[in-house]
């Protein structure tokens, strides 16, 4: 196979065109506008806050807010033993057991 390129002609255009491209321009978003959404969640974090407080305080309820967060982080857990493909672990307890294999 005396000069002939090991790649047909379509790799070689498609492995260039993959090598000069440009980035992409918004790859990230300006920051003003994460500015402003962090804002927008931090007074809706505030609202949904008081309306919890407000609505337990008339029903005579414990807040659901730390309570809701708490199961949270206990589904986030879960999931992310999930896909980490984590076991529980056992916990063996014998004291007459000398030697472990």
């Amino acid at each position: 196979m005396k000069g002939r390129s090991p790649r047909p002609a379509w790799a070689v255009r498609v492995l260039m065109v993959a090598c000069f491209a440009r980035p992409c321009q918004w790859a990230r978003p300006p920051e003003w506008l994460c500015a402003a959404l962090r804002g927008l969640l931090a007074v809706l974090a505030l609202l949904v806050t008081a309306a919890d407080a407000w609505l337990t305080a008339t029903l005579g309820l414990p807040p659901a807010a730390p309570m809701l967060r708490r199961l949270a982080e206990v589904v986030a857990d879960a999931w992310r033993a999930g896909a980490a493909r984590a076991i529980d672990a056992e916990i063996i307890d014998d004291p007459e057991r000398k030697v472990w294999h």
